[in-house]
């Protein structure tokens, strides 16, 4: 037996084991390498989607809640108080015969004056009139002609161009303290702004001077919004029809 054959045959078959290829596990890795790189572009991809539609800084803020108002919605209570020097805290409104009225009280707590008497609390009354005659009570009626033509009563004509009609002061005595008032003639109806006795008043007007210089004001703005109340009747159409250039 050749012995060279011998060995030369078994450093064949070890060269041959030597060359057989390995197992692959090259493929499973690719595989998860695209399953993670598919799933970061899908991540990436998203993210950019919600940055194209959600932008926290561009996000809008809340709308203000409305503003505090008395008398059915018709005066901003902070616009009343810069007028008044006031601290509004509450209304109440009636309703008896041609009359409506809208009462505004203070709400500071209840304090006396240096006398002890107890001071009122109620700041104003807004009186709306569907007539062409004002009941001040004790005996006062007024019209728009009695008011003008009235010379004994301290009664005053106002020039307040933005309500259309006559408007007055009127500076009335009631039981040694004076009631100011502020009155427009409107189309078919009545504005009554009455400042009760502010000498001894809790809050608002300190005096009658401060309630007279401030009343153009807040008829003015009483008036305007008052327009919107639902007792005025509506204005009355003109006769003559407009046209439209």
């Amino acid at each position: 037996m050749d012995s060279t054959n011998t060995t030369g045959e078994h450093d064949s078959a070890r060269n041959s084991d030597a060359a057989a290829p390995e197992p692959c596990t090259s493929q499973p890795k690719r595989r998860r390498s695209l399953i993670l790189l598919t799933l970061t572009l899908a991540v990436a991809l998203a993210i950019g989607v919600v940055g194209v539609w959600w932008r926290p800084w561009e996000t809008e803020e809340p709308p203000a809640p409305p503003p505090e108002t008395v008398c059915n919605g018709l005066y901003e209570t902070a616009e009343l108080n810069r007028i008044l020097g006031s601290q509004i805290g509450s209304d109440d409104t009636l309703i008896y015969g041609a009359r409506n009225r809208c009462a505004v009280s203070s709400g500071k707590p209840p304090a006396t004056s240096a006398k002890g008497y107890q001071l009122y609390s109620t700041i104003m009354f807004i009186d709306y009139w569907r007539d062409d005659e004002y009941d001040a009570g004790n005996g006062y009626k007024w019209t728009d002609e009695t008011m003008a033509a009235d010379t004994e009563n301290d009664v005053q004509k106002l020039d307040i161009p933005e309500l259309e009609g006559n408007t007055y002061l009127w500076i009335r005595q009631f039981n040694s303290e004076d009631d100011v008032y502020g009155i427009w003639f409107g189309d078919g109806f009545i504005i009554s702004v009455n400042l009760p006795h502010p000498e001894n008043g809790l809050d608002g007007p300190r005096n009658t001077q401060e309630a007279v210089d401030v009343m153009p004001e807040l008829l003015t703005y009483i008036g305007t919004n008052a327009q919107k109340h639902p007792a005025l009747p509506a204005p009355k159409p003109t006769d003559t029809p407009s046209t439209l250039n």
